[in-house]
């Protein structure tokens, strides 16, 4: 396993100049950019592409009836040049919004049932234009970040590290309680795993282990934060930390881990 370390702010900032350069969030536009910073882990500089990937939707894309209309004219306007190719993806630059996103938008202008629209985003073979199917399947292909198969990639890669997670407590013997156990319990917030006796690790006392941060320090006490794919190092200055939780980019060693035994 690659050992991440805790990125310096500096390379960060570097990383965003370089990406609001790009007019395009496509995943060719992705792949140039973890190209130019190859240096770093994939999982690292994919990680902070979506961050600021979503930050930018958030900044830009509106959803509104005017406004999928206006991007079904658009696609009518061009469609009209039979030579045309990636219309979406060609459309969807012009706008700054992700590919998968301006699909979704188009399908709400094209379908006055927005249940259909939705049903069309996830199974393309259900639009009888087979022109606005390949688009659209285009568009959907070509965006690592929204829409049906980004969000299974992204599901998938979340079950992997918990399931990672998990072995690594079991390997050592220490029992825990899932997010399951602990929301039968009425439990509304839950960290991934709560420890059934709290370990510590390089002496500070770990009664949960979570990949990312929420504050579970009022019910469960100080606890561990896991950022798999590595985090600023500013973090490390925060007050919460190495007070509330410690920020790890991996489970601990064994060496590190000092482990209690249950009172009966």
């Amino acid at each position: 396993m690659v050992d991440i370390v805790p990125m310096k702010l500096e390379e960060y900032s570097d990383i965003v100049e370089h990406f609001n350069k790009y007019t395009s969030f496509s995943r060719k536009a992705e792949n140039e950019l973890k190209e130019k910073y190859k240096h770093l882990p994939a999982c690292t500089i994919g990680s902070i592409i979506s961050l600021l990937v979503q930050r930018s939707m958030k900044q830009s894309y509106r959803k509104s009836p005017l406004i999928c209309s206006k991007y079904h004219e658009f696609y009518e306007t061009v469609m009209r040049d039979k030579k045309k190719d990636n219309v979406i993806l060609d459309l969807s630059q012009t706008q700054g919004i992700s590919p998968a996103l301006f699909a979704r938008s188009l399908l709400q202008g094209v379908f006055s049932d927005s249940t259909m629209a939705k049903k069309c985003i996830k199974d393309t073979t259900l639009i009888e234009d087979k022109d606005l199917a390949y688009q659209v399947f285009l568009g959907i292909m070509n965006d690592n970040q929204y829409g049906p198969y980004a969000d299974v990639i992204k599901q998938s890669i979340g079950l992997e590290y918990e399931l990672r997670l998990e072995r690594e407590l079991r390997l050592m013997n220490i029992t825990f309680s899932d997010e399951n156990i602990l929301r039968s319990r009425g439990y509304d917030k839950t960290p991934d795993f709560k420890l059934d006796v709290p370990i510590a690790v390089d002496g500070f006392i770990v009664n949960w282990v979570e990949k990312q941060i929420m504050c579970y320090w009022n019910r469960f006490g100080p606890g561990m934060v896991i950022y798999w794919f590595g985090y600023l190092e500013t973090l490390n200055s925060t007050p919460e930390v190495n007070n509330m939780f410690i920020l790890r980019t991996n489970f601990p060693d064994k060496s590190s881990i000092t482990q209690y035994k249950m009172d009966i």
